[in-house]
């Protein structure tokens, strides 16, 4: 079921507008403290001027501070602003300006230059600029003290306007950022709509690999794409395979068997008639085992894409369908063993299918060898554990090794079902990226061997032939 989320699109502008409204903020933030420091340095060094052109027309004459301010020193200032001023003299008394403009005095600073300090006076906030002049007199403090204040109109109203101007400048930039970050999305986002067309344009029956050009970043979904679809092409081709090999090798005995029912209502004379029941239970024996055999095929073909592998122990797999199929043999004397080594032999494949796998050679070795003799041994080999099975029985020609591992190849004795026991065995050890092999050992005896991957954290001991 596919759950129909938020747009992919809409998450990014969200996101985009969110850093684009973040990074704004901050930049406003930035912009209001930058413009009111130069604001209030611009002030004041008007401020401070206006202190210095007082100061210069101050002079000590006759045992007295004298003060000739002109005007000039406040018509620097804004036009908007109250001002204030007052000179003191060294003794502390108001020789000029405001008697009641008077403030602490730092008079151990008045060495170091011009003082801007933020004070209240009357009720206002105000910037107040403190020059020392030095007086010819004796004394700890021989300055006359001229303080100009200002209030802070001008600069408040300066640093507003200054940061709505360059706020207005931002939000334009940011709205025009926005839209165009909408359209360069959409733009980037194109390719994921071109692949869904790509698709559903597509034929019903075509598999085929997308070929079409994309981003870098979306190569991984299309890469992920064909490979399911070359699984999915696969699996239909198996299916096809299956349906078209049921098809072909059922028809035979099917129309023998109809055959066989035929003649047997046909039939009058009871030996006659008990010799065609003999073929006609043979039919279809045979024809249950054919059918048996399509589906293990089929199952096992499937299985090798589609099942999830898990650590077995190969000589308890082979023990257990040794002794379920030799149960149906009871009656036949055989000389029969099984050999493996104390440690378990781990690999790491599929159940159902080694044991389908390790039933039909079983099965085969039961049927049409081993007539006194049947020995099953595990021994490592390499990085394999090789599941080596030894009867005395005829064997296989060294000319039909290759050929029996495919499917429904000719056998010998117009066997129906034979012909695709080995290749199912063969189907089972490519999916396990094993092998098997055939052998005929010194004493005649002749040996299917199949070799699976032991886990590497317990490779086993090498064996020297």
């Amino acid at each position: 079921m596919i759950v129909l989320g938020r747009s992919l699109y809409l998450r990014l502008v969200i996101r985009v507008g969110l850093v684009l409204v973040v990074s704004a903020v901050a930049l406003l933030i930035a912009i209001w403290f930058s413009t009111r420091l130069a604001a209030n340095a611009a002030y004041d060094r008007i401020l401070t001027g206006s202190a210095l052109s007082i100061a210069e027309n101050t002079w000590y004459n006759n045992g007295a501070v004298n003060v000739d301010a002109p005007i000039s020193a406040f018509s620097m200032l804004s036009a908007g602003d109250q001002v204030f001023y007052a000179v003191i003299d060294p003794d502390g008394r108001t020789v000029a300006g405001d008697p009641e403009f008077k403030l602490p005095i730092p008079w151990n600073k008045l060495a170091d230059g011009p003082l801007v300090i933020r004070a209240v006076y009357l009720g206002l906030p105000v910037s107040i600029a403190i020059i020392g002049r030095r007086m010819p007199v004796a004394g700890p403090n021989p300055w006359a003290v001229i303080m100009v204040a200002q209030t802070n109109n001008g600069r408040e109203s300066f640093t507003a306007n200054l940061a709505v101007n360059a706020s207005l400048v931002i939000i334009v930039m940011g709205l025009v950022t926005v839209i165009a970050a909408m359209f360069t999305l959409y733009q980037a986002l194109s390719p994921l709509k071109n692949i869904g067309v790509a698709i559903q344009r597509r034929d019903l029956h075509d598999l085929s690999p997308l070929n079409i050009e994309v981003p870098a970043e979306i190569h991984p979904l299309i890469s992920s794409i064909n490979q399911f679809m070359h699984r999915l092409t696969v699996h239909r081709e198996l299916m096809r395979r299956v349906i078209g090999d049921a098809a072909h090798q059922l028809r035979t005995p099917v129309t023998a068997l109809i055959s066989q029912t035929e003649l047997l209502s046909m039939q009058t004379d009871d030996g006659a008639r008990q010799r065609t029941i003999a073929r006609l239970s043979e039919r279809t024996h045979d024809l249950g085992t054919l059918v048996n055999q399509l589906i293990n095929h089929a199952m096992v073909q499937h299985r090798a894409d589609s099942v999830q592998m898990e650590t077995l122990d190969l000589a308890k797999l082979a023990r257990d369908e040794m002794t379920a199929m030799l149960s149906h043999f009871a009656q036949r004397d055989l000389d029969i063993a099984m050999l493996a080594p104390d440690v378990p032999c781990l690999i790491v494949g599929d159940k159902v299918s080694i044991r389908e796998g390790i039933k039909n050679i079983l099965g085969n070795a039961l049927q049409y060898g081993a007539p006194t003799r049947l020995h099953l041994e595990i021994v490592p080999v390499s990085a394999y554990w090789e599941l080596q099975l030894r009867d005395d029985g005829p064997g296989i020609a060294k000319v039909d090794w290759d050929r029996i591992r495919k499917p429904f190849s000719a056998r010998s004795g117009d066997r129906l079902g034979a012909s695709l026991g080995l290749s199912i065995v063969e189907e089972v050890m490519r999916a396990h990226h094993g092998y098997m092999r055939f052998e005929v050992a010194e004493n005649h005896d002749f040996i299917v061997a199949l070799g699976f991957k032991a886990i590497p954290s317990e490779p086993p001991t090498v064996v020297l032939s």
